[in-house]
């Protein structure tokens, strides 16, 4: 499919996304976003393509349907649960442009490859280093960048946060992880390809280092990549950087010291639960040999804010379990109260969607969509009325703001003494930012689109189908199954023909 006769060919990157909130304005304030899109653009010839990114979490629902009629080439993203999304997307693009060719890669089609060979040109199930392949055999191997380094020019940028990536995967095998699932090794960045990224962000208030596990298996790696960002810091580049960790990272107090020493100021740690019972079952044993308040003292002592995601497992918690963990977080100031909040995903391909497949725990007429970490998807211990109608509750803080409010002013005030104003500030200002009231401003059209969504009824069983399944415009008959929504289970909830053979594997195409 050669088209080296274009002089400058025109290359759309999607970031396919359903905002669980049922939102199609942008989320310009989370961190970290997603670099895929960039990355994955640094590997186009920037003399010969000309290259744009869209990311439906940063910029909003893709609802400009002038753009659809753009592209020669469209790479589409995204997690497992947008499939439907990119699905829709693409019979956007090519009702408007039927030569435009089309692209997926990453976590969508390693657990869908069958049905993604269907409606795709090219199906990638590797790393972004696979577009490659592609670029070549579409365009022709000039068309390929000579070094491949991320178009961070591409992505605007948000409360002055850059990002580099200093490994990949991770060294842990939690059950309910995409990356257990594709069992793909732990491997870290070569100096070469974190020096090129860390240029790339030239000068920035912030850095986050997005890597699943920042920490690893190898400790003169580790201290390694540490030196390298910490020589950034020293030489002004950045104030201060933050990374993601496991719980072993703070069996040795000596890391806390020497991050904090090398400009870190920020540290996330996957909590997931204060119930050890629960980690056991999620295969989470990193999590099981440190104690988050004392993983949150350790960070403050050395002044860095400290942040956790937070998951509740109806299926072996009740709402009295969820709910007193939350009222003890709310008690504590010495522990900021979590970043995430959200329910287990049994992830298709992933060892806890198979467990969940054996024991019939997933809820009858299950749509892939529906697996956002926001609603009942797996029948839990109590009845799901009951359930139901504590989620908002859990998630959102709903009816606590009052009490939200008064742990962010005691928990800044209790570590004022360690923490520099900025970090107090933030410490102060990131509960408000998340569990506050949050209005989404986007286009007319985004927030009009917001504003036809049916409302969350928390469970997959009762909720609706969201706005984005009705098309935008016109579209020939053949695309209306486009428009439907894979189904996983059917309504005795088991695995439907469909769902079963869209996982069938197949020979890759790059």
């Amino acid at each position: 499919m050669a088209m080296a006769g274009h002089k400058k060919v025109k290359v759309l990157i999607v970031n396919a996304y359903f905002d669980p909130w049922r939102s199609a304005t942008p989320t310009r304030w989370f961190i970290p976003r997603a670099m895929a899109p960039y990355y994955l653009a640094g590997y186009f010839d920037p003399q010969q393509c000309d290259v744009k990114v869209w990311d439906e979490v940063f910029h909003g629902a893709f609802l400009k349907t002038k753009l659809f009629s753009w592209p020669d080439l469209v790479v589409f993203t995204g997690l497992t649960a947008c499939f439907d999304r990119a699905h829709q997307l693409s019979a956007y693009f090519r009702h408007a442009n039927p030569k435009v060719v089309t692209v997926i890669g990453g976590p969508i089609p390693r657990a869908l490859p069958a049905l993604c060979h269907e409606i795709f040109d090219y199906v990638c199930q590797g790393d972004v280093e696979d577009i490659s392949d592609v670029i070549a055999d579409i365009f022709g191997p000039s068309f390929i960048a000579d070094i491949p380094s991320p178009r961070l020019d591409l992505a605007r940028p948000m409360m002055g946060t850059g990002y580099v990536e200093t490994t990949k995967y991770c060294n842990f095998t939690c059950s309910f992880c995409a990356l257990t699932g594709e069992n793909r090794k732990y491997q870290p960045h070569s100096d070469q390809s974190i020096t090129r990224q860390l240029d790339g962000i030239k000068k920035t208030f912030a850095v986050m280092v997005m890597d699943n596990n920042f920490y690893g298996n190898n400790r003169e790696d580790f201290l390694r990549r540490v030196e390298m960002i910490g020589d950034r810091w020293r030489q002004g580049q950045f104030r201060s950087w933050g990374a993601l960790v496991t719980g072993d990272f703070f069996k040795r107090p000596e890391n806390v010291a020497l991050v904090a020493k090398n400009g870190c100021r920020g540290l996330f740690s996957g909590v997931e639960s204060f119930d050890p019972d629960v980690l056991k079952s999620f295969n989470k044993k990193q999590s099981l040999t440190a104690e988050p308040r004392d993983m949150a003292r350790i960070c403050a002592e050395a002044g860095m804010f400290f942040d956790y995601g937070l998951l509740a497992d109806f299926t072996r918690q009740t709402v009295a379990d969820v709910d007193l963990q939350l009222q003890a977080i709310l008690e504590d100031p010495a522990i900021a109260l979590p970043a995430l909040v959200a329910l287990t995903i049994p992830i298709v391909g992933t060892p806890y969607f198979e467990q969940s497949v054996q024991k019939g725990s997933l809820l009858p007429n299950l749509l892939l969509s529906d697996m956002d970490g926001q609603k009942l998807i797996e029948w839990p211990k109590e009845p799901l009325e009951t359930v139901a109608a504590y989620i908002p509750r859990y998630l959102k803080l709903k009816g606590q703001k009052l009490a939200v409010a008064k742990h962010a002013a005691r928990h800044a005030w209790h570590w004022r003494k360690h923490l520099a104003c900025d970090m107090t500030a933030l410490s102060l200002v990131l509960p408000l930012q998340r569990f506050g009231l949050q209005i989404g401003f986007g286009s007319l059209r985004q927030m009009r689109q917001s504003f036809r969504e049916p409302p969350l009824t928390y469970c997959a069983t009762t909720d609706h189908l969201r706005a984005a399944y009705t098309p935008l415009m016109r579209l020939p008959a053949a695309a209306e199954k486009c428009f439907k929504p894979l189904r996983v289970t059917n309504d005795r909830g088991q695995l439907t023909e469909t769902f079963q053979k869209a996982r069938s594997r197949v020979a890759a195409t790059a």
